[in-house]
């Protein structure tokens, strides 16, 4: 497990497999094959939203996702890109997309790797069993690849993106 990251320091880079959000319409950029996205192609450009979620459509995080998706346009605004990012794939994502119409990048971090950088794993006694599990949380990355923000274990899902809203709006006015 990574040491766990706070506000002030570098954001780990990363380059994952990407599905890009729902626009209506027959030309989806949802329905793009082979997307990748690096951290660093936002460095010097915007600030980045990453939030870490459990798995596409649980209704925890259906209720996370969709509740940010109605801030989407207001954080691009402000010139901030938001991402979720999760252990599902492209195919799983690209559904959750779709039904949801979710207007963000969702970010497919398969092989475990970046969810362990960011310090957001945790595990469970799952019947028996000790499960690894990601901890909803959302960092705040700035233009120069510095954390802004954190939440970490987050509890009110459809409140959350108020709260980062109104970070965002202190920090970018």
């Amino acid at each position: 497990m990574a040491d766990k990251l706070e506000v002030g320091d570098r954001a780990p880079n990363f380059e994952l497999p990407a599905v890009y959000g729902y626009k209506a319409g027959a030309t989806s950029p949802s329905a793009e094959e082979g997307v990748t996205i690096k951290l660093k192609d936002f460095e010097g450009k915007q600030w980045v939203i990453l939030v870490f979620y459990t798995f596409d459509a649980s209704p925890e995080d259906t209720r996370l996702m969709v509740s940010l998706n109605g801030y989407n346009r207001k954080f691009q605004t402000k010139e901030v890109e938001m991402m979720g990012i999760s252990w599902n794939g492209v195919q799983s994502h690209r559904q959750f997309i779709e039904v949801y119409q979710l207007n963000f990048t969702l970010l497919s971090d398969e092989k475990k790797e970046m969810t362990q950088k960011y310090g957001v794993v945790y595990e469970e006694d799952d019947m028996g069993q000790m499960v690894k599990k990601i901890r909803r949380s959302t960092f705040v990355i700035d233009k120069t690849g510095m954390i802004r923000a954190i939440w970490d274990d987050i509890e009110d899902l459809r409140e959350h993106p108020k709260d980062v809203w109104a970070f965002i709006q202190k920090e970018k006015s």
